[in-house]
C-alpha cells in the first residue's frame, strides 16, 4: 500500500508537468520568429552575463494523533517553491509556470495526507499494537538558478522508499525542457551514462550487457529522470532500473566539461559562482579538486524518527570523511562554487522546532577535497517568517550577509 501511494503521489507530479509544459505554451508565449532570429536571439543571450535568481521556499508539515494515544498516526512534511516577488516581473511566464507547480504539488501532497488520516486511522482501531505511523516528506531542491534554466529536484520519501522528480524550467519562456532541448545528440547518450555509471560501481556489467542502452531505447523522454545541473545533467535511475535492485537508486552525471559537444550551447552558460542544494544520503558530482574530473560528494544524517530530531552528520567525498555528533531538527546542506574555483559545504541546521526558530550554519571548506570546519554561527539570514525561507542561490549575497 505504501509503495502504491509513493507510485500515486509521483505519478500525480509527473502529470502536473505536462499540463504547465501546455500551459507554458499558451497565449503568453514568446511570438514565433525566424530561424536567423532564433539564432541571434540565443547568441545575444549568451553573451550576455548570467545571473542568478531570487526563490523562496516554504515548509509544511502535520501531525495526526488519535485522541491521547502517544503513537502518531501520520506524519507529513513538504516544502514547496516559487520565484521571489522581486524577480516576478523581469520573468513572469516562470513565476507563472512555478506558481501552476506549486498549487498542483500543494494538491498533491494534501491529498495524501487526508488519505493517510483516513487510513491510519482505521489501522489503528483494528490493531492498535501492531500500528505504526505513515509516514511521507516531499522536499523540493534547487539545483539551478539562473538567467538560462530553473531546475529542481522534489526528493520524496515514502517509509523506506524515495522516488526523485526532475523539473527543468527555461528562465525566459518558463517552458518546461525536455532532454533534447539541452542534449544536441540523444543517440550518444546511453553508451555516455553507461561509462559513467560503470566508473562509478565499479563492475564490468552489472545487469547484463545492454541494460543501460535498453532503459534509453524503451524508455520515453518523458520518463526519463534528470536535472539540468551547473556544470552538467544528472540522471536518478529507480531500483533495479538499470542496475539489481539492491544498487538501489543509480545516479550519472554527464558534465558540460567533459563532453562539450553533446550539450546545447545555451544552457552550458552558467555563472562563475553558484549555490546547488544537495539531497541527504544521495551523491553528488563535482570537480572537487580542480582537475577536470568530477567527484562524489555525499551528505547524510542519521534521524532519529521518535524525536524527529538528526543526532549525526556525516560528510564523505572521494579522498576524505567526515562524522560528528548532531543535534537539529532539521539539515539542509548547499554547496558553493565560488568565483575563484573554491568549493565549500554550507549545512542550515534548526536546533529548535518551528515555534522558536533557531538556526546553525555551520561551514565546511572542501579545498582539494579534504573536508574541514571553519564556522560555525547562528543565523537568521534566510528565515522570512512564517514558515518562509529564501532559497541560497547567490554565493557573494550569501557569505557577506553571513560575515555581517
Amino acid at each position: 500500500m505504501l509503495m502504491d501511494n509513493l507510485k500515486r503521489i509521483i505519478g500525480i507530479l509527473l502529470v502536473l508537468c505536462f499540463i504547465v509544459a501546455f500551459t507554458s505554451c499558451g497565449e503568453e508565449s514568446p511570438q514565433e520568429v525566424t530561424p536567423n532570429e532564433t539564432t541571434q536571439t540565443a547568441e545575444n543571450e549568451i553573451s550576455e552575463e548570467i545571473t542568478v535568481l531570487s526563490l523562496n521556499k516554504e515548509y509544511f508539515s502535520h501531525y495526526e494523533w488519535y485522541d491521547d494515544h502517544p503513537e502518531m498516526l501520520v506524519r507529513s512534511e513538504y516544502t514547496d517553491v516559487t520565484l521571489d516577488k522581486s524577480m516576478e516581473k523581469k520573468y513572469p511566464l516562470l513565476a507563472k509556470a512555478l506558481t501552476e507547480t506549486s498549487v498542483m504539488r500543494k494538491r498533491a501532497m494534501e491529498e495524501e495526507k487526508d488519505n493517510f488520516i483516513v487510513s491510519a486511522t482505521e489501522e489503528f482501531l483494528n490493531d492498535s499494537e501492531a500500528f505504526s505511523t505513515y509516514v511521507s516528506s516531499l522536499d523540493v531542491q534547487v539545483r539551478r538558478a539562473d538567467s538560462v534554466a530553473v531546475s529542481i529536484v522534489e526528493d520524496y520519501n515514502l517509509e523506506t522508499d524515495r522516488a526523485f522528480n526532475c523539473l527543468n524550467y527555461d528562465t525566459e519562456s518558463g517552458k518546461l525542457l525536455v532532454l533534447s532541448d539541452v542534449v544536441t545528440d540523444i543517440v550518444k547518450l546511453p553508451s555516455i551514462v553507461e561509462k559513467v555509471i560503470m566508473s562509478r560501481i565499479g563492475e564490468e556489467e552489472p545487469f547484463g550487457k545492454t541494460s543501460i542502452p535498453d532503459y534509453f531505447k524503451n524508455t520515453s523522454e518523458e520518463d526519463i529522470t534528470w536535472v539540468l545541473e551547473y556544470n552538467g545533467i544528472t540522471f536518478y535511475f529507480e531500483p533495479g532500473a538499470v542496475a539489481p535492485t539492491n544498487f538501489g537508486i543509480r545516479t550519472a552525471t554527464v558534465t558540460f566539461a567533459e563532453y562539450p559537444d553533446l550539450f546545447s550551447e545555451k544552457y552550458t552558460a552558467v555563472p562563475d559562482a553558484y549555490i546547488v542544494s544537495l539531497p541527504l544520503s544521495s551523491p553528488f558530482f563535482t570537480d572537487l579538486t580542480g582537475d577536470g574530473k568530477s567527484e562524489e560528494l555525499t551528505v547524510s544524517g542519521n534521524y532519529d524518527y521518535e524525536g524527529r530530531f538528526y543526532y549525526t552528520l556525516g560528510i564523505n567525498s572521494e579522498s576524505s570523511s567526515y562524522e560528528v555528533d548532531w543535534f537539529s531538527y532539521d539539515l539542509n546542506p548547499y554547496y558553493v562554487r565560488t568565483a575563484d574555483g573554491d568549493s565549500f559545504l554550507y549545512v542550515f541546521s534548526e536546533e529548535s522546532e518551528e515555534e522558536d526558530r533557531q538556526m546553525i550554519l555551520c561551514v565546511f571548506s572542501l579545498k582539494n577535497g579534504e573536508i574541514k570546519q571553519v564556522s560555525e554561527t547562528d543565523t537568521d539570514v534566510l528565515y522570512k517568517g512564517n514558515n518562509v525561507f529564501s532559497v541560497p542561490t547567490d554565493p557573494d549575497m550569501l557569505i557577506s550577509a553571513v560575515k555581517n
